[in-house]
Order: structure tokens, then sequence, then C-alpha cells
């Protein structure tokens, strides 16, 4: 059928979101079956308080993958500080723990210990408050257990209520790294270069007052993310000014970029997670909130939680033996330390997302805008909300956490349609795997009648969600004229053939072929890359996906 003009009148009538996902409660404690780590659950489980009052957390994480038994090992080691008792709590996750408050050791004792730090290479970095210094200390583990060995001091500060490592861009490359200290009672931002056995101060930023490039109780800061990587964003919770405050380390110094007020009340932690996007916890409200890397306000948690005050996205170290590689990938989950008392402590919750904001675009052609709260791979239908027929699919691809215009082109209709009331759904799968996903639905009205385009030339589409679990379709089109013989295969990545999903002959069109992650004996297919290629005629193509459970 020959297209008409897609000039398209959108009218929302509802919106309908569904299978919310964003600060998810996920279990803590597994093998314990513990969804959140109490004092009436530490003092059934251990037969003690464990905390005085827990403040800030980081786990340091490595993954080891190797090409025979055990295949996998992995350990995760959580350090908690405890300003309370003075001291650090640290173990296994769901193991035993032991406590270090610096007696007997070159350091001397802890001092209201607040906020913490890690990087890629074993290092551990404790805001030690009371004695006004940063230790640094090295985490070394054997087995499920791990010690903390000292290094050095950064002597000299005035109450640092807070430290954030950052890699320069480089994970594995110890010759850019920096650290970023909170210097709360000098009301200033410093910056120290790494060096090997010490840190030298490179810059500060900061004095007592409220404009720019002034601070009045700098509580808490954190580093930017881009794809695990650290960026040159800094971010810093400016406390009492009730401001989030944007810096960019510019090599030479740090350059003040901008603010962001809000009503949380005092912010006591910052942290990003593997795209960037920031979370901010603030005890007073009772909040977790969440925003982009600039620091756009994309969601909150309030419900169930109580005087919040941290949030730490876990980094992970995966080494895979085989090849040599190594990676270090933010986790899909964060943890949360609460007040510490009967009903709430620490606990875990998966980050996931959510579509919000849907609302209607006018524009030529059919586009709706959505806010996203998490970077999520993106797909947009229309369909007749009779016969459930599809008019229109849109593969909008990875966006970005905030908002997000998804635009249906002409190539991405599919059948005719006729004026009248149509539904759209936006659906987002999360990049984790959690295998979160979200959808929102809004009613449109399209004010004239058309049909989809004839293909003009053989083009592969690929395939919708990627990543997914079980199914996805894969799309391609086929120019008009005479039929011609083609075959759709699916391989791994040692490319064995998996299936073979279409064989026959085929003609003009779109055309759309499901795969329910199953092998050629019906058997599900494990997490991982696979391969399909398209033979149509003598013209080829090859495309990728990825299964995850």
């Amino acid at each position: 059928m020959k297209r008409t003009a897609l000039i398209i009148t959108i009218l929302v009538l509802g919106v309908t979101a569904v299978s919310a996902e964003t600060f998810k409660p996920a279990t803590y404690l597994a093998d314990a079956d513990v969804e959140v780590l109490t004092k009436s659950v530490a003092n059934q489980m251990v037969g003690r308080d464990l905390f005085g009052v827990p403040y800030a957390t980081v786990v340091v994480g490595n993954v080891d993958v190797y090409d025979r038994f055990p295949y996998l090992e992995a350990h995760y080691f959580q350090i908690v500080s405890d300003p309370g008792w003075n001291r650090l709590l640290l173990g296994e996750i769901g193991q035993g723990l032991v406590a270090y408050d610096g007696t007997r050791s070159s350091f001397g004792r802890l001092a209201t210990p607040r906020g913490l730090s890690s990087d890629g290479l074993g290092h551990v970095f404790v805001a030690d408050t009371g004695n006004d210094r940063i230790l640094v200390f090295r985490a070394v583990s054997e087995f499920d257990r791990v010690e903390l060995r000292p290094l050095y001091a950064i002597d000299g500060l005035g109450k640092p209520y807070d430290v954030a490592y950052s890699d320069g861009g480089t994970p594995y490359d110890a010759g850019d790294d920096r650290l970023y200290v909170a210097n709360t009672g000098r009301n200033e931002v410093r910056r120290y270069q790494l060096t090997d056995g010490g840190a030298r101060l490179t810059d500060a930023i900061g004095e007592l007052g409220s404009g720019v490039g002034r601070f009045a109780g700098p509580m808490a800061l954190t580093v930017g993310h881009r794809e695990g990587v650290h960026t040159k964003d800094v971010y810093v919770s400016d406390a009492h000014n009730s401001r989030l405050v944007h810096l960019q380390d510019a090599g030479d110094v740090l350059v003040w970029t901008g603010t962001v007020p809000h009503e949380m009340g005092p912010v006591t932690s910052l942290d990003t997670d593997h795209w960037g996007n920031v979370y901010a916890a603030a005890p007073q409200v009772g909040s977790v909130a969440k925003f982009t890397s600039s620091l756009f306000h994309v969601a909150s948690l309030s419900e169930n939680t109580k005087r919040p005050r941290s949030f730490h996205v876990p980094f992970t170290n995966v080494t895979d033996h085989r090849t040599g590689e190594q990676t270090r990938t933010g986790q899909g989950s964060g943890i949360l330390v609460e007040e510490w008392g009967g009903e709430s402590g620490i606990r875990m919750l998966n980050l996931g997302i959510e579509v919000t904001d849907a609302a209607p675009v006018k524009a030529e052609g059919a586009a709706v805008r959505v806010t996203l709260t998490d970077h999520g791979t993106v797909t947009a239908t229309i369909t007749h909300p009779g016969s459930g027929r599809v008019i229109a699919r849109h593969d909008a691809g990875l966006l970005k956490a905030g908002p997000q215009t998804i635009r249906f082109a002409p190539e991405d209709y599919i059948s005719a349609w006729d004026e009248g009331e149509y539904r759209v759904t936006v659906r987002a799968n999360s990049t984790y795997d959690t295998a979160a996903m979200s959808e929102t639905e809004m009613t449109i009205v399209m004010d004239s009648a058309g049909g989809p385009a004839l293909p003009d030339r053989l083009t592969l589409l690929g395939n919708t969600p990627n990543p997914f679990n079980p199914s996805t379709t894969i799309r391609f089109t086929v120019p008009t004229g005479p039929v011609r013989d083609y075959r759709l295969r699916v391989y791994d990545v040692r490319g064995r053939l998996v299936r073979t999903l279409a064989a026959g002959q085929i003609g003009g069109g779109l055309h759309e072929v499901p795969w329910d992650g199953r092998n050629e004996s019906g058997e599900s297919v494990s997490s991982g890359i696979y391969l399909y290629r398209l033979d149509v005629g003598r013209d080829n193509f090859t495309g990728k996906m990825v299964l995850v459970k």
C-alpha cells in the first residue's frame, strides 16, 4: 500500500505505567533469607548489636572467570564505618565480620570515621573525621577473609566528612589516580594526586559562604562515571546551603560548574552508578534521591525508609583468566545504610528502571516524550486497541536516563491504519542483569489514514529487545520484486550453529522472525552473546544480540 503523508494529531487520552522497578527491594543476605540487616536480626544471628551508628559503606568486589572448575569465583567484601563506636566493621557479605579500630596499628585509634571510598586496585580510603585525616589502607583478602593493612595517612585536615576516589579515566593505571576530600571543617574541597606511598595536594576550592566558590558544610562528594570509568565530574553536597554543587576537574584546577538547590536538608552521602547517575541520601527527610549526571531529578525513595545515611553502588573487578581481560563494572543494585534499630539498618535495592511522565509531542509524524529513571534499551509501538495489530514499531536503542523524545520514522510503519484511536506503548529494558522492565501506555488519535512505505532495499533492522530475556524479534526489510531464497540462523560466539530460525522463499516488505532463546533441540540456551546471520539471495547480513538471565 502506498504510504500517505505522516501528519498525525496526537491526543493523550490516558497514560498507564506498569512494572516499575527503580529502588526495588532485594534480599541482602540470601543464604540467611534476610531482607534487612537490623539490630534485631544481628542479635538473633550473632548475639550482639554489631553497630553503634553505621554511617557509610563500600564493597570491594572481585569476580574471576576460569576455563576449568570452579569456572567462576566471586567474593564481595563489605566495609562499614561506625562513628558511634569509632571503628570499621568488615567481612565478606553473608559471612563472618571483624572489627578494626586502629588499636595496635601504625595509625592508632580511629575517631568518628565517616565517609569511605575504594578503587579497583585494592585500596580503601577512610575519612577519620575526629582525627582530622584521611587513612589509606590496602584490603588484603584470602578466601572469605579480608584485613585492612595501613599504608599512609593524609594529615592536616579539618573534620573531613567524606572522601572520593577517581581512576582518572584509566581504571587499572595508577598514574593518574586522584582523591577528593570534603574538608568539612574548613568549608572546602581538596584534590590530591595519588603517588606511590603517598598523596600530594594539587588544588582546593571553597571558603565559608553561599555564592560561587563557597561552601557551608560540604558533607559528601562523589566522582562521575561513564560506562564504569570515572569522568572529570565531581559532585558535592553543600549541606547548609541546601544545594548540590557540580565541579569539573580541569586538570590544573577544580572549576565550579553550577549548583542545584534542593529541599532535602543535609545530604550525608553521594554516589554514582555505572552510567554516572547520582544518588543522594538525606536522613532528615528520610529519602534517597536519584539524579542524572546533569543533576536532573528522576526518582526518589521515601517509603519505608528511616533516616538513610548513605547509598552505595558497588563496582566489581571482573578478571577473565582465559583471555587476561580485566574490566570494572558498576552493579545493578545499591546498599542502603539507614538508622540502626529494630526494623531498619542495612539493605539492598535493585536500581532497575521506570518510564514516567509520558506526554505527546506535536510534530510531523507520531512522537512521544518520556522520562527514564536509568539507562535502558527502549522500544515503542503503535497498536490498534481492538485487534492488537501492530501499526508501527520503533527501536530507539540505548537511551540515557532523563527526558527523552521518541519519534516514529516512516520506515517504522508496518501496516495500514485508519483514522481513530490507537495505543502507544513505550517499553524500557534495564541494562543490568536484573531483567527489570518498565512500560507505559497512552491512547492517541491519528487523524489521517495511511500505510507503510514499500522498502527500496534489503536492510537488517536488528533485534528487539536487546539485551533480551526470554525472547527477542529480528526484523528486516526486503525490497519489492521477485521472491528470493532466504535463511536466518543463530550462532554462538565460537561460530557453532545454535538454531535455524527460518528458511524458504520471501517477498518484499517488512519481516519479523522471533527467537525464544532455544536451540534446535528445544532447550533453553545459557546467557551470553549470540550472532545471527540473514541470507537473502546472494546478500547476507549479521547482527549481535545478548541473552541475559
